[in-house]
């Protein structure tokens, strides 16, 4: 072979290259792990800033985009939830306010992180930058939130 990657096609499909097809490497999923309980901690401390709420609300939507990668995270009520208690916080920053979940919207937040922990262990290379695709389509059109937009709010 000449170097280049194999690919692995099914009819009626272009074929993913035989890493996209792989899982997640333990060390990416970790990092990517520590970088959203980190923030999450920050937060929860009252020391966060826009910057950790923004880490935390790209893992509601990705962990939304990956929903049916696991039996326990296939409704769609809790990234709502998620969701809304990250808005409230961001309001309250907006407002002057210490950049702090209340103990509410700590637990629904904190919910969604485990329950992307489980996703990222248990998808592909492919459903996972497939899942950054969709969250950066969003961000570039303006849209308000992938999940509105399911619920139907």
């Amino acid at each position: 072979m000449n170097g280049s990657k194999r690919t692995v096609g099914r009819p009626g499909r272009p074929g993913l290259a035989k890493h996209l097809l792989m899982p997640l490497p333990t060390e990416k999923i970790q990092a990517l792990s520590l970088e959203n309980h980190l923030a999450l901690a920050t937060v929860r401390g009252g020391r966060g800033d826009l910057d950790q709420l923004s880490c935390l609300i790209r893992v509601v939507y990705l962990a939304f985009y990956l929903r049916d990668a696991t039996a326990t995270s296939a409704e769609v009520e809790p990234y709502r939830r998620a969701e809304a208690a990250l808005n409230a916080c961001i309001t309250r920053v907006e407002l002057g306010e210490r950049c702090l979940l209340l103990d509410h919207e700590l637990a629904t937040v904190e919910r969604i992180l485990v329950v992307h922990d489980e996703q990222l262990a248990a998808i592909p290379w492919h459903r996972y930058l497939d899942a950054w695709q969709r969250l950066q389509h969003y961000i570039v059109a303006g849209k308000r939130s992938p999940i509105a937009t399911v619920v139907g709010t």
